[in-house]
C-alpha cells in the first residue's frame, strides 16, 4: 500500500497559503513562522499538514490579523467554526488548533481572549430552533442601504444562492451564463474535484443587481477576470480581499439597522432555513453543495417548521397564506426594454427608464435646470459643456446610482 507523503502535502499547503489573495501578509508570515517552529519541535509531518491546512482555511475566512485580534474577533471566529457544515469532531479540531496557535503566539501561555474556548467534543448536534435568521424583508433593507452596485450584487448573490463565501469569492465573470428564464451561475467552476462539488444554479431575484454590477465592471469582457474588484479610486479594478467584502457587509447591516448577524455564513444558514420547506432533501443537497444523503437537509427542514404549520392550519380549515409562496424579492420588468429590475426600483439599470412618478419628476426637474444653465452660457462654453455632459450621461446610463450622485452634486 502506498504511503501518503504528508511532508509534501504540508509544504503544498504552505505554498497555497503564500499564494492566497484572501490571507493578509501578516498572517502569511505568522503561519510560515509557526510551520518553522513545528519542524524545530519535531512534529510529525501528518500533524504539521493538519495544523497548516486548518490555519490556512481559518486565515482565508477572517477579517483581522492574528496578532492584532481582540476577544470580539475570536468570538466571531469561533462562531464561524461552530456554524460550519462539518462534523462536530471537525469543529472541535478547529477550536483546539485555534487555541493552541494563539498559545504559541503568546509564548506558551493561553491569552485571555482564547482561554474560554471549549475544546471538548459535543454530543449529537441538537436541532435548535432558528434565532435571528435573515428574512426577505431584511434583505430588502440591506439592498436599499447598500451604497454601490458591487455590494448590492454581493448581498443578492449570497442570499439567492446560499453559497459558501469561499465559493462566492472565487466567482469569475465567465461563471454567469444566459438562461431562457434568467441567468445561471456556475459554482466551483474551476474545481475539478475537492471538498465541495460544482453546481449550476438558476438566478432570478439577483439578476438586476448582478447585471447592474457587470455593466460597470472594469473587466466585463474578460471571462477569466475575478468578479469582485475594488471600486474606489485607490486600486480601482484590483481583486477584492475577503475582509474588504466582509467589512462592506457589516457596514451595510449597520446602515440598514439590521439587529441580526450580517455575515456570509448567516446568509447561508438563513437561506437554507427559507428553502427547507420548498425543496426536497435531494434538491437541498444539490443547491447547497452537500453530499447526497447528508443530514443537513433534515436539520433545516426541522428548523423551518412551516410544513407542520401548514398541515395544522388545514386541519382547522384555515387558509394558507399564498402570498408567502411568492418571493418578495422577485424582480419586475421595465416597460420600455423589458429587462428585469429590482422590485420598487425608481429607474431601469439598463435603459434608464423612470419607473415611478417620483423618478420621472426628478428627471424632468433636472432637465429643466440643465436647459436653464445652458441658456446663460457662451457658444464655446456650451460646446465644452455638451462634451462633458455627454460623457457623464454615458457613464450614468450604465449605473443609475451614478446619475443620482451627479444630481446630488449638481453636475446634472
Amino acid at each position: 500500500m502506498p504511503t501518503v507523503d504528508y511532508s509534501h502535502r504540508a509544504d503544498l499547503q504552505l505554498e497555497k497559503t503564500e499564494n492566497s489573495n484572501k490571507i493578509t501578509e501578516k498572517n502569511k508570515e505568522l503561519i510560515k513562522d509557526y510551520n518553522r517552529d513545528l519542524l524545530v519541535n519535531d512534529y510529525s509531518d501528518a500533524r504539521r499538514h493538519k495544523l497548516i491546512n486548518t490555519l490556512k482555511i481559518i486565515a482565508e475566512n477572517i477579517n483581522f490579523n492574528f496578532e492584532e485580534s481582540d476577544e470580539d474577533d475570536i468570538k466571531d471566529l469561533v462562531g464561524w467554526i461552530n456554524q460550519r457544515d462539518v462534523s462536530e469532531a471537525t469543529k472541535k479540531d478547529y477550536r483546539v488548533i485555534t487555541k493552541s496557535f494563539f498559545k504559541w503566539l503568546n509564548d506558551g501561555d493561553y491569552p485571555d481572549k482564547v482561554e474560554w474556548i471549549k475544546t471538548t467534543l459535543k454530543g449529537k448536534r441538537k436541532n435548535k430552533l432558528p434565532k435571528n435568521v435573515l428574512r426577505e424583508d431584511d434583505i430588502k433593507k440591506l439592498l436599499e442601504a447598500s451604497s454601490n452596485p458591487r455590494d448590492k450584487a454581493l448581498i443578492a448573490l449570497l442570499w439567492e444562492t446560499g453559497a459558501r463565501m469561499g465559493e462566492i469569492m472565487d466567482l469569475k465573470i465567465g461563471d454567469f451564463e444566459d438562461h431562457k428564464n434568467g441567468l445561471q451561475v456556475i459554482i466551483n467552476n474551476e474545481k475539478e474535484s475537492g471538498e465541495f462539488p460544482q453546481r449550476r444554479l438558476l438566478l432570478i431575484s439577483s439578476i438586476p443587481h448582478v447585471q447592474s454590477y457587470l455593466n460597470m465592471h472594469p473587466n466585463q469582457e474578460d471571462d477569466s477576470a475575478p468578479l469582485w474588484v475594488t471600486i474606489g479610486s485607490n486600486h480601482y479594478g484590483k481583486e477584492c480581499e475577503y475582509r474588504t467584502l466582509y467589512k462592506a457587509l457589516k457596514r451595510t447591516g449597520e446602515r440598514a439597522g439590521i439587529d441580526k448577524p450580517v455575515n456570509p455564513h448567516h446568509f447561508r444558514h438563513s437561506r437554507a432555513t427559507y428553502l427547507a420547506n420548498k425543496f426536497t432533501e435531494s434538491q437541498l443537497c444539490q443547491w447547497f453543495g452537500w453530499v447526497q444523503g447528508s443530514d443537513m437537509p433534515q436539520r433545516y427542514i426541522h428548523l423551518s417548521g412551516k410544513d407542520l404549520d401548514n398541515s395544522y392550519l388545514k386541519i382547522h380549515g384555515k387558509e394558507i397564506d399564498k402570498e408567502e409562496e411568492t418571493s418578495k424579492l422577485a424582480p419586475d420588468n421595465c416597460p420600455r426594454c423589458n429587462n428585469e429590475v429590482p422590485p420598487n426600483a425608481n429607474l431601469c439599470h439598463i435603459c434608464g427608464q423612470a419607473l415611478s412618478k417620483e423618478a420621472f419628476d426628478e428627471i424632468e426637474e433636472a432637465s429643466g435646470e440643465v436647459i436653464t444653465k445652458f441658456a446663460s452660457l457662451e457658444d464655446e462654453d456650451v460646446e465644452e459643456m455638451l462634451k462633458f455632459t455627454s460623457k457623464m450621461y454615458e457613464l450614468a446610463k450604465k449605473d443609475p446610482e451614478i446619475l443620482e450622485k451627479l444630481r446630488e452634486n449638481e453636475v446634472l
